[in-house]
């Protein structure tokens, strides 16, 4: 028998039966991952091994939720690191789970409805899994970032979130993440879009997500971050991908191109976010001259 994919987790004791290895070779060659679980040794162990081989350490029937199914479900902000220190699973029963994996114990399975399938693991839908990222997170703002990113990713939209969440009955924290969706929006492409957006909200400045600004000729010219139509001014949040030369330099023609059909454009760094008053006050300001002109 062929020895297991190099790069991938297997059961250790599938791989002793079927012949493939030998118990030295298991033991000096390949690395445990979860209890009967093996990767090759010099194979790097990135997040996505992680969830699969918690996956075929769970037993029958168990569900990958929180960011586990985030991960899955292509959300790429806080996923990858969540599962590097645990991998949450849903299970009926009182198995005792090793260290890495955190069990979410079950009385009964979880609806079908709330299941889905990808790439081969059982994990919960995006509504699902947005619901819980929500409810797991204790800080209100990141909550409301988490679930914004796994709504984007997986273009499942708030509305479908807030159906779920209002027939759900007997779910811890429930109750405060009903209260955070109306804050949510799929629109915001990353959690520093999320915070800027809450705070112009806040304010009393509830702002456009990724408007399309089309030129005379109806060709796309910019999709801000967020934007005022009526005063004309474009926000962008420009992170640490906007100091690639190539990115730069599309920024600097899109600004350019901005400014000749008249739009105020306001690019704002992770630095400028340490003094938010300080962000509000230049965008209160632009909002002003927007509104002053004819």
């Amino acid at each position: 028998m062929a020895p297991p994919d190099p790069g991938r987790p297997f059961v250790g004791s599938a791989a002793l039966t079927d012949g493939s290895l030998t118990s030295h070779r298991l033991r000096s060659g390949y690395r445990r991952l979860f209890p009967d679980v093996y990767i090759d040794a010099g194979a790097p162990v990135d997040p996505f091994a992680l969830v699969e081989a918690a996956h075929l350490w769970a037993p029958a029937g168990t569900v990958l939720g929180g960011m586990a199914a985030a991960l899955m479900h292509r959300e790429r902000w806080y996923a990858a690191d969540a599962v590097r220190h645990t991998v949450d699973a849903y299970i009926v029963g009182t198995v005792h789970a090793p260290r890495g994996i955190r069990l979410r114990r079950l009385r009964r399975p979880l609806p079908s409805s709330q299941v889905t399938t990808t790439s081969g693991l059982l994990v919960t839908t995006p509504a699902r899994t947005a619901i819980d990222v929500g409810r797991w997170e204790p800080h209100d703002d990141r909550a409301i970032a988490k679930i914004d990113a796994v709504c984007n990713r997986s273009r499942v939209h708030v509305d479908e979130v807030r159906a779920l969440a209002a027939e759900l009955r007997g779910v811890h924290g429930l109750n405060r993440v009903r209260g955070l969706l109306p804050w949510c929006d799929r629109r915001a492409d990353s959690p520093p879009e999320t915070r800027l957006r809450l705070m112009l909200v806040r304010a009393g400045f509830p702002p456009t997500p990724q408007l399309v600004i089309r030129n005379q000729y109806g060709a796309e010219v910019a999709r801000p971050d967020l934007a005022y139509e009526e005063q004309r001014v474009a926000i962008f949040y420009d992170s640490e991908l906007h100091r690639r030369k190539a990115t730069w330099e599309f920024d600097g023609f899109a600004t350019a191109e901005l400014t000749e059909l008249g739009w105020i454009v306001i690019r704002v760094t992770a630095a400028m976010m340490r003094n938010p008053e300080v962000v509000l006050r230049q965008i209160v300001s632009a909002l002003r001259r927007g509104s002053a002109r004819p």
